[in-house]
């Protein structure tokens, strides 16, 4: 019984630690994408 136990946490703590990663990622590279249209807007207006 603590076996199952065991391996269910480590299960779900790892989709968590999968899921906040992909939120992570997502995140700043949404951040990374708006940063280079502005920089090229900026540059367009400049031209």
């Amino acid at each position: 019984m603590i076996l199952e136990w065991f391996w269910r946490i480590i299960l779900y703590a790892s989709i968590a630690w999968y899921a906040l990663l992909v939120f992570y990622v997502g995140f700043r590279g949404l951040q990374d994408i708006r940063k280079m249209v502005q920089i090229l807007k900026q540059r367009k207006e400049q031209e």
